[in-house]
This record gives structure tokens, C-alpha cells and sequence, in this order.
């Protein structure tokens, strides 16, 4: 077999059902160690009879481990979720179908996810929450084939999960039915499951209130940047001081993501030093982790930083993982086999119209690194929103007036830009955790990440616009790329055929939640979904990245059967 062939692929259809499940649960078990389930059925005509995983570099030691790796995030009591119920219905609230429904990818039991969980959901102590594997774990149908795809893009409905669960909480208080079947398998008083049930559902509340938002995410898009700044005003100045998360953004792809010199969509993120520990404790109070913020006035007092719940050690190790994990190859062996004849015609066409920007690399390279290329969002011309707003946005100082902030050189007034506040946070709960920091910048050095200048075409800080450089978008190799559709930032182009139209020829509207894959257009089927994504609407806008779009049909045909190739 080739090195795209499969592995682990003989599976049982059991058919198993599970208390109180639907007619959908029944489902098919992997004999593979990584212990996967799928639907043979779901809610939106998706199914799969076997599941199988593509050779990425990782085997089912560390897949498993990726999956339920303890971050320190803290959504909800482990008791609390594992007995509740779905709203309006007396089925488990983690039963396989319903977690279907917002595309979380189904696990057995195993002994590092004794409750059979979905991929990403990680215990803390006695809670559950969500780890990098939840947002970064794809999976591709084709033809009753599914394909596991680890750092590929997830396609979760994040936003109705939550909004499920508040509502699943809140009606298991009101409906004494509900209320005697949940302490029956909670155990222990009435009294302390019913306060844990009060308790999970205050935090919801305030959580889903303060991330209301006009431009609906749906599936595989979350505005991350949006919900970690409304996480820190949560512990600064209160709920009340929200901001909109309006621009959203598609779960980014994670093999070779350590190897580049910049990460995050903006690119602001650099992974030298301590720089990919402190973006993953940012993503950690962006899933629900816990912050106690301190008011320093001076240096020496803010040394001891700001104990929170997040797990510095095992993020470290989480990112140190990602050095292992390789892009996806083509499957031949599940896909239509890549027309070579007409992808090596696509190949000077990518040379002239793609590598500028996303420069092909070797996945096979141990000693690969990645240079980003950051391109102004008036050069690429994509919605601006994002990068906007990362720039833009400003927040209440709250409790930290007057406190010393590590990224200014000076003391927050009554408000301060809000990335700046987050940096500023990300680097006192740092301090709190030396051995993690340490840990970090010699992997990192070691790896030979250095602090380098950014390159591309960035736009210069004026007085006027200081932040001028941050409204940019980066543009890596794309390796891979045929497994994390939608395209563009923002997941408005349905699949790769479409993005080498010209944006006006684009679909203006188009569905998202399938799984099913087409090879055809090269991404997800994008008709008769749970969503529609509407690109007329803030944030969602379809416009630029114009690279490519004027060749001919069949021009336009061969650099797509290219793209298969990387």
C-alpha cells in the first residue's frame, strides 16, 4: 500500500443502542485503538459503515492522548453533563446522535475518556471542557467511507451546543420529571444536585448572553478572538461590558502550525520563545478556563502573576505533539484517484498564480519551517472585519485601572485596547507558571524558532493608524488543503472549484453541517445542510482573494487537480 492507505479500517457495525436513545444511534465501532464511532445514519443524511484514519505521522497513543489531553478548561460539572438530559426529550444529552447534531466526532469508552465523550471534551478535576482537539479534529464521508483527520478544521456548531445546554440545564429545574430521573443518576442529596444544576446553569447564561451576536458562526466557524476577549472582561469589569463577537472565523488547520514563524489568522501571534505557551493559555480562557486577576501596581508584585486553571504543562506537551503530526495525503484509496496528466498541468499554473504567497514544502521534511507570508486585508481584499476589529476593539479597564500593564510601559486607565489587555493577562497567568514557560522557549529554540520580522505585504504603522500592520491576513502552504473546506478565513467559499471563481461568480448563499465530501469541487457538499450561511451578511462577505480566478475552465480544472496533489 502507498502511504496514503489506510489504517486500522476493519470495523464492526454493532447496531448497539444506548438508554433512551433515538432511532438514530445506531452506529459503527472502529477496531482501531483510537476508538472511533460514527453514525451508519444522522440528522442530516450523513452516514458512514466504517471509519477510517489517514497516515499522519501520529499513531493511537498519541491521537488518544491529543483528544482528551487536560488543558484546564471548565465548562460544566463532568456529573452534572454525563446525567443531564436533552431539552424536551428523555435521552442522555451526550447520547452519540444528539452530540451528532452539532458535528462533534463520536468516541467509545476508553480509559482516558471513561464516559465515552466526544473527541476534545477533557475532564478538570470534577468538570469537563473542551481541549484543541474538539475545534481541530476533522472528518470526511465519502460513499459510507468516514475519514478521521487530525488538525483538520471541525465542523462543530459551537454556538447551538451551548445554547443546547443551557436550555437542557434549565428545563431539567423546571420539569420535576426531569429533576427526579437527573438526582436518581447524579446520586448523593437532592439538594447538591439540584445547587450544581443552578450553578451550571448562572454560568451559561452569562456566558451565551454575553456572546450574542447578529452574525450567526454555525458550524466550523467561531469568532475565538471575540469570545477570549468577552472571557477576560467576564473577570475584569463584568458581563454588561460585552462586545459583539461578530467575525467569525473557520477552526484553522494545525499540522506544521509550530513550524511557522507567525500563527493565528492575523498572523499576530509569534511562536518563538514562550509564544505558542502563552496563544494556548489564551485559547484556555477563551474554552472556559478560570482567571484570578490581580491588581499590581508595581513589577515586583506582579512577578507572581495570576493563578488560573490552566494546565501549562500538558499544553506545552500538546504543542509539542503537533511537531509530529503531517498533513493529509490525498486517499486514493477512499477518493477518486488524482488525475496525475492533469495536475502536473496545474503545477506551473500554481507557480504562477499561488506560490508567491503559499509556498510549497515537503510534509516528509523533519527540518521543515514555514516563513508566513502576511498580506494586508486591502492587498487581499477579504472581509476586514476580522482583522479590524482585532485592532479596533476597546474594553472597560475594569479592576486593572490603575494597575501596571506589562505590554504598554505604563498603567491601564479607565479602558485599553482590548488585544492589549489580553496580551497583558496571557502574560501574568505565564508568570504564574515558570517550569511551563521555561519548558516552552527551549523546545522552542531547540526547534530553532527565532523572533524574525514579519514578511508579505504588511502595511506600515502611522500615527493615525498604529495598529495598521495587525489588519492583514497571513497565507500559508497548503499542504493539505483539500481537507479543510469551507475556504478563506471566514468559511464563506463552499470548496476550492469556487474560490478559483471570480468572487462576484461565487455562491452568495450556500449550506454547512454535512460531512459528505465532494472530490468534484474538492470540499464539503454544500447543499441540503443544517445551515445557511449567507454571504451578504457583517463578517460573512465572500469578496477577494482574487489569485487565480481568471483562468480558463480548463486551466481552472488543472491547478484544482494540483491542489489534490499537495
Amino acid at each position: 500500500m502507498t502511504r496514503t492507505a489506510l489504517i486500522f479500517v476493519t470495523l464492526a457495525a454493532c447496531g448497539q443502542r444506548h438508554p433512551d436513545d433515538g432511532p438514530l444511534a445506531k452506529v459503527s465501532t472502529t477496531l482501531d485503538e483510537r476508538a472511533g464511532l460514527v453514525l451508519q445514519q444522522d440528522l442530516y443524511g450523513d452516514g458512514a459503515s466504517r471509519l477510517v484514519y489517514l497516515d499522519q505521522g501520529w499513531g493511537p497513543v498519541e491521537t488518544l492522548w491529543y483528544y482528551f489531553a487536560d488543558q484546564g478548561s471548565v465548562l460544566i460539572p463532568r456529573e452534572v453533563l454525563v446525567n443531564l438530559e436533552q431539552p424536551g426529550a428523555s435521552a442522555l444529552f451526550i447520547a452519540p446522535e444528539h452530540m451528532a447534531k452539532y458535528r462533534f466526532l463520536l468516541q467509545q469508552k476508553t480509559p482516558n475518556n471513561p464516559d465515552g465523550l466526544p473527541v476534545g471534551f477533557a475532564q478538570h478535576e470534577d468538570s469537563v471542557g473542551l481541549t484543541c482537539a474538539a475545534c481541530h479534529t476533522g472528518q470526511i464521508n465519502y460513499k459510507g467511507t468516514a475519514m478521521r483527520i487530525d488538525g483538520a478544521p471541525a465542523l462543530i456548531d459551537m454556538p447551538t451546543f451551548l445554547a443546547d445546554l443551557e436550555a437542557a440545564t434549565r428545563a431539567t429545574l423546571e420539569d420535576k420529571a426531569k429533576l427526579k430521573r437527573f438526582v436518581k443518576r447524579h446520586g448523593g442529596e437532592e439538594a447538591d444536585a439540584q445547587a450544581a444544576l443552578e450553578r451550571s446553569l448562572a454560568w451559561l447564561e452569562i456566558y451565551n448572553r454575553m456572546n450574542t451576536t447578529e452574525t450567526v458562526e454555525g458550524f466550523g466557524r467561531l469568532d475565538a478572538i471575540g469570545r477570549i476577549v468577552n472571557a477576560t472582561i467576564r473577570f475584569t469589569s463584568g458581563p454588561q461590558h460585552a462586545i459583539e463577537p461578530n467575525a467569525p472565523a473557520s477552526f484553522p488547520l494545525l499540522w506544521d502550525a509550530p513550524r511557522h514563524d507567525y500563527v493565528q489568522w492575523a498572523g499576530f501571534s509569534p511562536n518563538a520563545g514562550a509564544g505558542s505557551l502563552g496563544r494556548n493559555v489564551g485559547e484556555v480562557i477563551g474554552v472556559f478556563g478560570t482567571l484570578d486577576i490581580k491588581r499590581y501596581t508595581t513589577e515586583d508584585d506582579a512577578k507572581a502573576g495570576y493563578k488560573s486553571s490552566a494546565e501549562g504543562q500538558s499544553i506545552a506537551a500538546m504543542e509539542e505533539s503537533l511537531w509530529n503530526l503531517q498533513s493529509p495525503v490525498w486517499p486514493e484509496d477512499v477518493l477518486p484517484p488524482i488525475d496525475r496528466a492533469l495536475a502536473a498541468k496545474g503545477e506551473p499554473l500554481y507557480a504562477a498564480e499561488c506560490a508567491s504567497c503559499h509556498t510549497v514544502i515537503d510534509r516528509d521534511d523533519p527540518k521543515r519551517h514555514v516563513t508566513a507570508q502576511i498580506i494586508s486585508a486591502d492587498r487581499v481584499g477579504t472581509d476586514p472585519l476580522a482583522s479590524n476589529n482585532l485592532v479596533d476593539a476597546r474594553v472597560p479597564s475594569g479592576i486593572l485601572e490603575g494597575a501596571i500593564n506589562t505590554k504598554s510601559d505604563a498603567y491601564y486607565g479607565p479602558d485599553m485596547s482590548a488585544l492589549t489587555m489580553l496580551l497583558d493577562l496571557t502574560t501574568r497567568t505565564l508568570q504564574a507558571q515558570p517550569a511551563a514557560v521555561a519548558r516552552a522557549t527551549i523546545y522552542a529554540k531547540t526547534n530553532g524558532l527565532e523572533t524574525t520580522p514579519k514578511q508579505g505585504q504588511l502595511n506600515e504603522a502611522t500615527e493615525a493608524d498604529p495598529g495598521a500592520a495587525l489588519r492583514s491576513y497571513k497565507a500559508r502552504p497548503l499542504n493539505g488543503v483539500w481537507a479543510s473546506s469551507p475556504y478563506l478565513h471566514n468559511g464563506s467559499v463552499p470548496n476550492l472549484y469556487a474560490l478559483l471563481l471570480p468572487p462576484e461568480a461565487r455562491p452568495a448563499t450556500f449550506t454547512v453541517g454535512r460531512w459528505e465530501y465532494d472530490p468534484a469541487v474538492v470540499g464539503y457538499v454544500s447543499e441540503g445542510g443544517p445551515f445557511v450561511l449567507d454571504t451578504r451578511v457583517e463578517g460573512n462577505s465572500n469578496a477577494g482573494h482574487s489569485y487565480g480566478t481568471t483562468l480558463g475552465e480548463e486551466d481552472r480544472l488543472a491547478l484544482l487537480e494540483y491542489l489534490k496533489t499537495l
